[in-house]
């Protein structure tokens, strides 16, 4: 897939994914640009923006350019731009938002494809995301777990965090959640290894906070190949790390990507606005 870039600057952060752009003003981007920054995108799965100055409807302008809006059903959008979520942890909050592997939204069931991440604070040290491949997880795997894993589908849901009982409901949660009744208890069946519907590569597809189980397996049943799976696409030589800076901008593909943002930073404040895009039904 690799291909000379001449609008863009690619610089690779990591051997299994993630790369910086520059040479780029995200406001003022025209067509011939995007599709230099979609092409490196696709094949390194996570790309970054230094020193962008954009506006939340800066921000959605671009990010409409990788597909049709999801409004997330959780959190209020800021005022006037129904897809802006902001996510904020204030000085005094124990608890982070999207503080471990997962996926954004597996529990759909279209899971969106992008997450759009600005930054707008950032505290003095601490607040990285760490961000995981799928894709070159699974091609670690043996042959033999290849085959294992081949049609195996898990039951995806958002109970475990936001339903009656979950992580949000009674802790120390930085923002106010929004009730969605149907979204919280809803539950779909995913292929664990998905297949990308733009590069043909497959991946593991399966994130702790929204799987419950293996379908037609119990819990108890399903967690020993589950926690192996989870232990084993998070291992280093899969992973990359991204420092925040003021003016960072994030794009990750959820369809091959897992994300963890850390939580490191107590005494301080961290603020962003994600945009999230429509994606497909896993296969």
């Amino acid at each position: 897939m690799t291909q000379g870039y001449s609008h863009i600057k690619v610089e690779p952060t990591s051997a299994a994914l993630g790369a910086e752009i520059s040479g780029v003003n995200l406001a003022t981007l025209d067509d011939e640009t995007f599709e230099e920054i979609h092409r490196a995108w696709l094949e390194h799965q996570v790309i970054f923006f230094r020193d962008q100055r954009i506006t939340p409807a800066e921000q959605t302008s671009f990010a409409e350019r990788f597909g049709e809006l999801e409004a997330y059903p959780f959190i209020a959008p800021l005022e006037g731009h129904p897809f802006v979520i902001p996510i904020i942890k204030e000085k005094d909050t124990r608890m982070n938002f999207g503080g471990g592997w997962h996926s954004d939204m597996s529990y759909q069931e279209k899971p969106v494809k992008a997450t759009c991440l600005y930054a707008i604070e950032v505290p003095r040290g601490g607040g990285d995301t760490l961000f995981a491949s799928m894709s070159a997880a699974y091609d670690a795997l043996s042959q033999g777990m290849h085959d294992l894993l081949d049609g195996v589908r898990a039951v995806f849901t958002a109970a475990k965090v936001h339903g009656a009982s979950g992580l949000y409901k009674n802790a120390d949660h930085p923002m106010d959640m929004t009730k969605n009744a149907a979204k919280e208890e809803a539950r779909f069946l995913h292929p664990i290894v998905r297949t990308h519907p733009e590069t043909g590569r497959k991946g593991l597809y399966l994130d702790l906070p929204h799987v419950e189980r293996l379908e037609n397996m119990s819990v108890d049943e399903s967690q020993p190949l589950m926690e192996f799976l989870y232990q084993h696409g998070t291992q280093p030589q899969f992973t990359a790390r991204l420092r925040w800076r003021l003016g960072t901008l994030v794009v990750w593909d959820n369809r091959c990507v897992q994300h963890y943002a850390l939580n490191d930073y107590a005494g301080q404040r961290r603020e962003m606005n994600r945009i999230t895009v429509q994606g497909d039904v896993p296969y």
